[in-house]
């Protein structure tokens, strides 16, 4: 997918109309989709979560649902939806139970081997190096830790570039030495949805 150097700034810091754009885009607000990436997780009341890209805080509304004793992180790069999880999910903030971050995964404060699981939903496919990146989860991650990116190739016409896509992610995740890939597909709209799972050996 190739993007204009003033849109793909967008997905790093979303401002005025193009970041509306971006926005749209990268935040997940189809519940068919929220609820097939939290199936993918798995949660247990006790775990440590973070989500990459909360957008508008959705997705981190239902996880919180989920945990009961764990904790909850997330990070976005976008001030303005910071504004708007943070107004989404004031009750989870007050209990402890979740923070958010504004910048990117390289800025998070958490220590290695710290989260069970971290997630994203259409977080990774506009970073221009996704090995790096999901090399800094890794790290987050405790040993057989999860994670998961689910995303929605828009751009591909047709089933071989699904699968083109799929194959992406899971060249990436060995480069990043992830184990244990599993990819799994499904018809969500607006396109076919690719949920890409891998573990921290």
């Amino acid at each position: 997918m190739q993007l204009t150097a003033p849109l793909y700034d967008q997905f790093r810091q979303p401002t005025g109309y193009l970041g509306k754009i971006a926005g749209r885009l990268m935040s997940p607000r189809n519940g068919q989709l929220i609820d097939w990436t939290v199936e993918q997780l798995n949660i247990k009341p006790y775990q440590h979560i973070l989500e990459i890209g909360y957008g508008p805080g959705h997705t981190l509304q239902e996880v919180g649902r989920k945990l009961q004793i764990g904790f909850l992180a997330g990070t976005d790069p976008s001030v303005g939806r910071y504004q708007q999880a943070y107004q989404r999910n004031k009750r989870l903030v007050r209990q402890q139970l979740l923070q958010l971050h504004i910048g990117t995964v390289h800025e998070l404060p958490y220590p290695s081997h710290y989260f069970h699981s971290i997630y994203g939903i259409n977080a990774h496919i506009f970073w221009k190096e996704p090995k790096y990146e999901f090399m800094k989860l890794a790290s987050l991650l405790k040993t057989d830790g999860k994670l998961v990116m689910v995303f929605q190739p828009r751009w591909a016409t047709n089933e071989e570039e699904v699968h083109l896509a799929a194959q992406k992610i899971t060249e990436e995740y060995l480069e990043a030495g992830l184990v244990n890939i599993q990819i799994e597909f499904n018809d969500i709209y607006p396109a076919s949805c690719i949920s890409a799972t891998a573990f921290k050996p």
